[in-house]
């Protein structure tokens, strides 16, 4: 998305700058995340390992960072399209047809990732009694990461089931098969 051409004007020109705006932020807190994981595993080895230091609260905060990375990184690929497509007879529909196909498939997506993170704020509220047990966190903000998650790719979904596809995401895949 970084290298595609913005519309010249119009709500185009801004969904294109909000999105990539989304893409980047997306991008660098997932990889913070995740640098910020491996920072983590590697204090716990060498405390354990070499300083005879245990660190039990790292055990609890690892699956935190990992799944707000994993949550962050999920947007970001839904934005580019980047999740992975079995794609059997997409290329051999006209081009109403593929529109059609585009928008049924964010659709039902929408409605997949809208159930699930319903479903995660369902465990949010039935889990906030329950607590870590080094750092006393509710096992809430695991579930509000998952449910940011697919909030965000539900949201997303809504945008492209109204709009349909957009030519300076596809033309951006297409240079990718060539």
């Amino acid at each position: 998305m970084d290298d595609a051409v913005a519309p010249s004007n119009g709500p185009d020109r801004i969904a294109f700058y909000t999105l990539r705006w989304i893409t980047r932020l997306c991008d660098g807190v997932g990889v913070a995340l995740m640098a910020a994981m491996l920072l983590l595993i590697v204090a716990a080895v060498i405390a354990r390992d070499l300083l005879a230091l245990g660190l039990p609260w790292t055990e609890e905060m690892a699956p935190m960072l990992i799944i707000y990375a994993i949550g962050f990184g999920s947007i970001s690929a839904w934005v580019r399209s980047e999740h992975l497509v079995v794609d059997l007879f997409s290329h051999r529909l006209s081009g109403l047809a593929k529109n059609v196909q585009y928008r049924l498939t964010a659709l039902i997506s929408c409605g997949f990732f809208a159930l699930a993170a319903w479903g995660a704020w369902i465990m949010s509220d039935v889990s906030s009694n329950n607590t870590t047990v080094s750092l006393g966190i509710s096992f809430s903000y695991l579930y509000y990461g998952v449910f940011f998650s697919f909030a965000g790719m539900a949201l997303i979904a809504v945008w492209q089931t109204l709009r349909g596809p957009v030519a300076w995401l596809e033309a951006h895949h297409e240079e990718e098969v060539d």
